[in-house]
């Protein structure tokens, strides 16, 4: 049996100011730094093998944090990436929601509507994640793995698993930085989601 735990980079500046990162970075704040230091907890907890990761600078340090001191691989995957915004990286949401309205609540509310500018639009992110999933579940037959990657990209690994498809999906909370996400895999798109946005490893000390 395979089990994939899911989670997003702890939190960085531009996640305070408000402002989408896509393939821009911003570092960690020290709350981030310290989600990074949690998820460790995470990793002793469910005894993770192996760890991939987004090759984004925040996700990387909070790889990095994940693995503490313990004798583990991290190998990093482009198709962990975070979506990539074009234009709008590097703007706060207000400023993309003025200057581009229409398009901004496509992004949130009808992705299937959303016009990419110089990025991405939602089916090459959507194909990418499937990509990681697809090197990622034939590399590792068993196992529990860490993957650590961005809140989009995140969804769009989960809804591969999700009755309800990408656009169903989407409408669901963003989950809280440094959550564990976990899917218990059989196949390629199919598994079954176990968690979603845990934070159980927040509590210092709470260990199975």
């Amino acid at each position: 049996m395979l089990n994939l735990y899911i989670t997003r980079h702890g939190e960085t500046k531009w996640n305070t100011e408000r402002r989408l990162q896509g393939w821009l970075n911003s570092p960690l704040t020290e709350k981030g730094i310290l989600q990074g230091k949690k998820l460790n907890q995470a990793v002793r907890m469910y005894g993770i093998n192996k760890i991939y990761s987004s090759p984004s600078e925040r996700a990387v340090k909070t790889a990095i944090s994940a693995k503490g001191d313990l004798d583990l691989e991290i190998e990093l995957l482009d198709e962990l990436r975070e979506m990539n915004m074009g234009e709008w990286e590097g703007r706060t949401l207000e400023e993309i929601r003025v200057k581009d309205p229409e398009n901004f609540e496509n992004y949130w509310t009808r992705p299937h509507l959303f016009v990419k500018n110089t990025g991405e639009n939602f089916d090459e992110m959507l194909a990418r994640a499937k990509k990681a999933l697809e090197k990622i579940i034939s590399e590792n037959k068993e196992g529990n793995i860490l993957v650590v990657t961005h809140g989009v990209t995140l969804k769009a690994l989960m809804s591969c698993f999700s009755p309800e498809g990408f656009i169903r999906f989407w409408t669901k909370p963003v989950v809280e930085q440094a959550s564990i996400s976990m899917v218990r895999v059989t196949d390629l798109e199919v598994g079954e989601i176990m968690l979603y946005g845990d934070t159980r490893h927040f509590e210092e000390g709470e260990m199975r």
